[in-house]
């Protein structure tokens, strides 16, 4: 099992424009919002990530993207001469 460190978030789905919710590791104000849109911090997150090592994993095309509840987007298709 490999281990993921920073979550690759980019994706517009991961911020909620109608308003803060109270994070579910924290319990501070965030936009920011998990694949299944529970309400958390990037950072609290990957602090989750870390600390639940052996919590089912997230696999897309045989790359390992985090843990079940909190996993990085996938990664995006690039045409052939690199340009996205």
């Amino acid at each position: 099992m490999s281990t993921v460190g920073l979550l690759n978030w980019t994706s517009s789905q991961h911020y909620d424009h109608n308003g803060d919710c109270p994070c579910t590791q924290c319990g501070k104000p965030t936009p920011m919002r998990s694949h299944d849109g529970e309400p958390v911090h990037k950072v609290c997150a990957e602090d989750w990530n870390d600390r639940n090592p052996g919590a089912p994993r997230h696999q897309h095309d045989g790359r390992d993207l985090g843990t079940r509840r909190f996993h990085s987007d996938p990664p995006r298709k690039t045409r052939k001469d690199g340009a996205r």
